[in-house]
């Protein structure tokens, strides 16, 4: 097992920002160039590369600021390979569950990308999948993990640089260079406390997944869902060495303080540093907080396109739907209700239904309720269907046609894909043959390369040895 220590927060402090409108490849790579000078980061030996690939699409419909730009992926490779000390580099990324990474890359343009990086590198550019590559199992020690299986070119890496995507998130506010960390997981180890417990694993993952340098590409940023978001202008790239400052400085720039933002908050009070944007130094075209509050203006207004799909029932009304959402607590000792774990399965489920479909089919769908946690008052389902949502809900139903319990935690967007299915009389992608065939293609091509790589065959010792053994 290998032994992984946080470095400390990265007493640099200093975030450089500059100004950048469009996805122009040489120009990013001289402005990664000058925050690597600046910044004094000069890596050595092998260099993993993490960019945030959450889906990636054909759909036009889909927008492109889901994922990190690929100008932004080629910049970053080629500038890494170019350094004096540098052996190899390497890209890896493991997207949202349920889909195959390489469909990611390719809709997202990363193999051209890389292909492109590799003809002008000096030395050599790899990229790889992490749910199909053989695994490392690091000591974390945290409240959720105690240990990690991370893909072993990232384990062994002596330099881990990201390259995160700045856009809003439906139930951690924002996605950064800390939450990139949920993408070092497969999707096994992904799933777990994917609930009330979210913001101290993302936290736990900055042990093994603590960047050396960040550059966060803000030019075009995504509002709304994250994984359907609106596009908006934000023109910048911002560059650091220590992933907490970088994100407090992203959190401003969209309208938020730190304390809005769950697992920052949670990271500094498990002692991680800078404490506020008040510690962090600003350098480049935007030095001072009131200079960032003033390009944060590029991204207002503030308005429902911003919000989208974080509040399930104002969506239902806007779209003039018959659907319904109830939600009750998850714990009944406090009543709390689980914020980040099968309601944000649900959220991204509908916001990818309304994507693909179109706002109408959600006014002509079939009446139906859906259920998170424990309501405390019976509910009247009308004749309509019912679907309980994880594993710890539960409710009284009456009047219902026929009630669909999915007992996991926690509930994915994909497991209500192919649970609900059309039962919605909303069309999903998994029904649309354009969507499913490259969807079968690429999942057979990744059990193909989890064959050929010992994946499978890991991952079936590591069963048997942790987990059948101790139950026998």
């Amino acid at each position: 097992m290998t032994s992984f220590n946080a470095k400390e927060g990265h007493t640099d402090h200093r975030v450089l920002i500059r100004q950048c409108e469009e996805y122009d490849e040489h120009t990013i790579a001289a402005i990664i160039k000058e925050g690597m000078e600046t910044l004094g980061y000069r890596p050595e030996g092998n260099i993993f590369v993490k960019p945030n690939v959450v889906y990636a699409s054909k759909n036009p419909a889909h927008g492109v600021t889901t994922w990190t730009h690929p100008s932004v992926v080629g910049a970053t490779l080629t500038t890494l390979a170019a350094t004096p000390n540098a052996l190899r580099v390497d890209l890896g990324e493991n997207m949202g569950i349920g889909f195959p990474t390489r469909m990611c890359f390719k809709y997202a343009g990363y193999y051209d990308a890389i292909s492109k990086a590799r003809k002008q590198a000096p030395r050599p550019v790899g990229v790889f999948c992490i749910d199909e590559v053989l695994r490392d199992e690091v000591f974390v020690g945290g409240k959720v993990h105690h240990t990690l299986r991370v893909a072993r070119p990232m384990a062994r890496a002596d330099s881990m640089v990201y390259l995160p995507k700045l856009k809003c998130h439906c139930v951690t506010t924002i996605t950064g260079a800390v939450k990139l960390n949920i993408g070092i997981c497969s999707d096994d180890e992904r799933a777990i406390r994917h609930d009330f417990l979210l913001n101290e694993k993302i936290v736990d993952l900055l042990v093994p997944g603590y960047p050396d340098f960040i550059v966060m590409d803000a030019i075009d940023i995504g509002v709304g869902n994250e994984l359907t978001p609106s596009p908006r202008k934000l023109g910048l790239l911002i560059m650091g060495r220590n992933p907490l400052a970088v994100d407090f400085v992203g959190a401003r720039l969209l309208g938020y303080n730190p304390d809005d933002v769950p697992y920052l908050k949670c990271a500094v009070e498990r002692g991680y540093k800078p404490v506020s944007l008040e510690n962090v130094t600003l350098l480049g075209d935007i030095t001072t907080v009131a200079g960032l509050d003033k390009h944060a203006e590029r991204v207002m207004p503030y308005d429902d396109t911003f919000y989208r799909w974080q509040d399930i029932n104002k969506e239902f009304a806007r779209l003039e739907s018959p659907l319904r959402f109830v939600w009750g607590p998850s714990r009944m000792e406090n009543k709390d209700k689980c914020l980040t774990g099968c309601v944000m399965g649900l959220k991204t489920f509908l916001s990818i239904l309304e994507c693909d479909a179109g706002s109408e089919a959600f006014k002509h769908a079939n009446p139906a309720v859906f259920v998170i946690g424990r309501p405390e008052e019976p509910i009247d389902a009308g004749g309509n269907d019912v679907f309980i949502l994880g594993s710890c809900s539960d409710a009284s139903i009456i009047n219902a046609r026929k009630v669909i319990r999915i007992d996991k935690c926690f509930t994915t967007a994909s497991d209500m894909t192919i649970t609900i299915g059309n039962k919605l009389n909303i069309p999903t992608p998994i029904h649309n043959p354009k969507l499913l065939l490259p969807l079968l293609y690429y999942m057979t091509r990744a059990a193909m390369k989890k064959t050929v790589s010992g994946r499978y065959l890991q991952d079936a010792i590591h069963f048997f040895k942790k987990s059948f053994i101790r139950k026998v």
